[in-house]
């Protein structure tokens, strides 16, 4: 099982891996794909990074566990 900070890391390398593809030109469609994959993979590695308990999200009533 890897750590979850190797996990963070590897979602920041697919950032940027995503990042350089975007400077090619792509198709629109390619493009918005690209957007999504980057941000899906920063927020993924935002709450990896982050303290257990920090998200504010989750003390939502929306969020909490029934």
């Amino acid at each position: 099982m890897l750590s979850t900070n190797k996990i963070a890391g590897a979602f920041l390398a697919i950032v940027e891996e995503a990042e350089k593809a975007l400077e090619k030109e792509l198709p629109k469609k390619a493009e918005k794909r690209l957007k999504t994959i980057i941000s899906i993979a920063k927020h993924q590695s935002d709450i990896r990074k982050s303290e257990k308990g920090s998200c504010k999200g989750h003390a939502k009533k929306c969020c909490a566990k029934k």
